[in-house]
């Protein structure tokens, strides 16, 4: 078996290697000796694990649990997970899904979730007709369990794991909606969804574009928007970030970069050196001239998190932009993808970003500029109809939510546009 012969191996070839001798400090060899010591428990501990392996995988009553290759995977995914609820091992298969669903194309149900620790999966929203959308699965439903496992001690890219699957395959989810518990079988399929699902003029002369999540065709599907409206003539762009859960941090950068002067700080990562920080700035976009007059509001609420977060802070801290809504999600973590030896890959937590002012948005958020609170109730409803009337405070249709975050949005650009500039007299018509 290949892994008892890693042991020996590494104590050979390092009990085989030697360098001249030389005069070397009693501080010195205090200092070799500690190594020696942490390298000896080191060896003990990788013999532990090897011989942890080789028990299970003889003995443990039930075969099919077990085999060398599943003991390892379940090892890897154990030690990364017991770090952060986002950091994890992603073996060949997940990477893969993972990625196109990264990239904005992955084979599921259709569905935006959140993941509070020790609780339910949560529904942000649903992809129009998706198989989740089509089983009438709702903004606000919880998940309890999916093909039966439990998912209340899972993080979100467990969750994630178990919903997706090949296009044709079946999952069942165990739902709870309006107090009431049920169970649904779906069959997954191939969803591409653009990340960019409105761009249109409201109230006569407001843009409004709506940004579900930071794939890597966001940024170009915002400039074919920006120049959509644009050549409208509006005088203010609304952009809607709420339930936006986030995404690449490279697209968000290159997004921000046709709003803001290149050279402009849009956040800063700090690394496992606390001295060490990396500032990343607007990028200088070929062919691109940055829009950096329009007067812009954010719509932001609880699950606007991660890269939603960078580029809501980015664009306020660079007096860009003003936030309506309520505090977003508190995801602050930058994570680091290395793919591994195997097919799989490694993702892990590399660094936390705050704002260019300096503000901490993991497990804090960002509070809004102007706070408008809806009920939550009011607030699924809210998400179901705007799938299909973006941009419109009320629609003219039966049991109508006025989306009063989008009104206070509107109310706020009405004011800026219609100050009067220093050249303007305050009584001029």
């Amino acid at each position: 078996m290949k892994f008892l012969f890693f042991l020996p191996v590494c104590l050979f070839f390092l009990a085989g290697c030697s360098t001249p001798e030389k005069t070397v400090t009693p501080s010195q060899e205090a200092q070799q000796s500690t190594v020696e010591v942490q390298l000896e428990k080191d060896y003990i501990q990788a013999g532990v694990f090897i011989q942890t392996m080789d028990i299970l995988n003889k003995k443990y009553v039930d075969q099919k649990k077990v085999g060398y290759s599943q003991l390892f995977d379940a090892a890897l995914h154990g030690m990364v997970t017991s770090l952060d609820p986002y950091s994890d091992y992603e073996p060949p298969k997940t990477f893969t899904d993972n990625q196109n669903r990264r990239i904005g194309e992955l084979c599921g149900i259709g569905i935006v979730i959140a993941k509070p620790v020790n609780k339910y999966l949560y529904v942000v929203n649903v992809v129009e007709n998706s198989p989740a959308d089509k089983a009438q699965i709702k903004p606000g439903d919880n998940i309890s369990a999916i093909n039966g496992k439990e998912l209340k001690k899972l993080n979100l890219y467990q969750c994630q794991k178990l919903l997706q699957g090949a296009a044709g395959t079946k999952v069942t989810l165990t739902l709870v909606s309006s107090g009431k518990m049920f169970r649904k079988t779906l069959v997954r399929k191939k969803i591409i969804t653009p990340s960019v699902a409105a761009a249109k003029v409201i109230d006569k002369n407001t843009g409004y574009i709506k940004i579900t999540s930071f794939t890597l065709h966001t940024h170009n599907e915002f400039q074919k928007a920006l120049k959509k409206l644009k050549k409208e003539n509006v005088s203010g762009l609304i952009i809607d970030l709420r339930n936006n859960t986030g995404g690449h941090v490279k697209t968000t950068v290159l997004t921000l970069s046709q709003l803001l002067l290149p050279g402009k700080t849009l956040l800063i990562a700090s690394q496992r050196d606390q001295n060490k920080k990396e500032i990343i700035r607007s990028a200088k976009l070929k062919n691109i001239t940055p829009e950096t007059e329009l007067p812009i509001v954010l719509l932001v609420n609880n699950f606007t998190a991660s890269s939603a977060e960078i580029f809501s802070g980015a664009l306020r801290d660079n007096k860009r932009a003003v936030l309506v809504g309520t505090r977003t999600f508190g995801k602050g973590t930058l994570l680091h993808i290395i793919r591994l030896a195997n097919g799989g890959a490694l993702r892990f937590a590399s660094g936390r970003y705050i704002t260019p002012s300096g503000k901490i948005i993991e497990g804090r958020g960002l509070q809004p500029d102007h706070k408008v609170i809806l009920p939550l109730l009011q607030m699924h409803r809210l998400t179901l109809q705007g799938r299909r009337y973006p941009g419109i405070v009320r629609p003219k249709i039966k049991n109508a939510v006025t989306d009063k975050q989008l009104q206070k949005a509107l109310d706020i650009l009405t004011q800026k546009t219609s100050s009067p500039t220093p050249d303007t007299p305050k009584n001029a018509k």
